[in-house]
């Protein structure tokens, strides 16, 4: 399986996951929310001017949404504009993908390990 393929595998089996945790803490969630309800008072009337949490929640998906848009429209311009170096680059890894031989490295006089002498 190619590194690509086994990236993907990891991203969907993490969404598989997260989706299947989120069910029951949305279950569990909404059920303290009914249990709670009867307790929590009506909007006072100096805050019925305040948007509801629905429409603040919205408003920063929405944002969320159009910011990710933009960032990944900025990285597909830095990426073609990495082109030149990118495709040299790509090109000359897979030239260089070749295995080398082994070749055994004798240790030399300079890498040698020295010996120590014992100082009278």
């Amino acid at each position: 399986m190619s590194t690509m393929l086994t990236l993907e595998k990891w991203q969907t089996d993490y969404l598989d996951f997260v989706k299947r945790v989120e069910e029951p803490v949305v279950r569990f969630t909404g059920r303290m929310a009914g249990s709670v309800a009867p307790y929590v008072p009506a909007k006072p009337a100096a805050m019925k001017s305040l948007p509801a949490m629905t429409e603040v929640v919205d408003s920063g998906l929405k944002f969320r949404r159009r910011m990710v848009d933009q960032n990944a429209q900025f990285v597909h311009h830095m990426m073609k504009a990495l082109r030149p170096m990118t495709e040299k680059f790509e090109a000359a890894h897979v030239e260089t993908h070749a295995p080398k031989p082994h070749v055994e490295h004798k240790p030399s006089a300079r890498t040698a390990p020295r010996r120590m002498t014992k100082v009278a």
